[in-house]
Formats: C-alpha cells, structure tokens, sequence
C-alpha cells in the first residue's frame, strides 16, 4: 500500500491571530478528524478525500470560533515560565520562508506511523505551541475537543516534528517581538 503524507495548511497561521483580527491575518485554517477504514471502506480515494475535508472545515470553524470567544476575554495568558504569552498580537509568528517552505519541513520531516498504516488509518491533530520571542518553539501539545478519537501515533509524530523546527520569526506586539500560541494542523492520509 502506498502511503503519502498531505499536509492541509490552508492558512497555517494562529487560530488566535485570525480569530482576533491580526494585521497578518489570514482567511481560514482546516483540519481533519480520524476515520477507521470500516466507516469509508466503500468510499472511492476522491469521495473519501472530501469527506475527510468536509469534516476537516467543520471541525476547524468550530476551533476558530471557540478561540474568538476565547480571546475577547482572554488576549494574553501567563504560562508554566511565567511569561506572558499573546493569544492575538500585531504580527503573527511566521515560519521563515513562508507556508511553503513549513509544508516543505514538515512533508520531508514527518514519517507516517507504521502501526496506523497497517491499521488503515488517517486523521489530522492540531498542534499547539508557543513561539517565543527569539522564534524557537516551545510548550508543543496537541488538543482534542471532546469526542473527537485520533491515533496517539499521530499525536506522538506531529508533536515529534514541530519540536524539532526551526526558529519562526517572532510575533509581534506593538513593534516589540513577543511570545505568541500558535496552532497547526498536521493531516495523516493513505493514498
């Protein structure tokens, strides 16, 4: 069986920096949730690809919209540091060379799990983190809304590759470079 990793970045930005109105704002994030092979066994790749993406833009305005209302009260955060961290800021972070060059990193980087090929499954995480004033990235988790089932190979390989990133450029607020969260959403599929 042939396994090709597709990276969906739509728009790899914050979801708080489109949710909150960033100057660098852009205009959607997409994202995708596990299916086993018994739910679109009898899907063809096409119609199982759009499914994956319809299920992928529903589950990512339900993330853009919780972080909107999210960011009305709450636009920065202290973290674990003890430093403050933006939700919304001027400029977001940016992945030096651009999207292209991140979907580049992470096409060449990630490795699909074995366990989830053989198992036939696929699924998109979101990852989230921090990329701190000097660009480096820091605090990486993935989140889950509840009910939503996605291999843990998937969260232990997304989580692997953006730890090893290279620094962004910073995030800013006011002119100033700051610590921002940021969130990717990193798609697992078996063409």
């Amino acid at each position: 069986m042939k396994t090709n990793l597709n990276i969906f970045l739509l728009a790899v930005v914050l979801l708080g920096t489109q949710a909150c109105g960033s100057k660098s704002e852009k205009s959607s994030e997409t994202e995708v949730v596990a299916e086993s092979p018994e739910g679109v066994s009898t899907l063809t790749p096409a119609e199982r690809r759009a499914k994956m993406d319809e299920l992928t833009a529903a589950r990512a305005e339900r993330r853009r919209i919780a972080f909107e209302e999210m960011c009305k009260t709450t636009p920065s955060y202290k973290d674990a540091r003890g430093h403050l961290v933006y939700n919304k800021v001027d400029v977001a972070p940016v992945y030096v060379g651009g999207d292209e060059a991140m979907m580049k990193y992470l096409k060449e980087n990630i490795v699909f799990p074995k366990d989830a090929e053989d198992k036939g499954l696929e699924g998109t995480v979101f990852v989230d983190f921090i990329v701190l004033e000097d660009g480096s990235v820091l605090e990486v988790s993935v989140t889950d809304a509840p009910g939503e089932e996605v291999d843990q190979s998937f969260r232990d390989e997304a989580i692997r590759v953006v730890n090893s990133m290279p620094k962004w450029t910073p995030g800013q607020q006011n002119g100033k470079p700051v610590d921002v969260k940021f969130s990717l959403p990193v798609s697992f599929q078996i063409m």
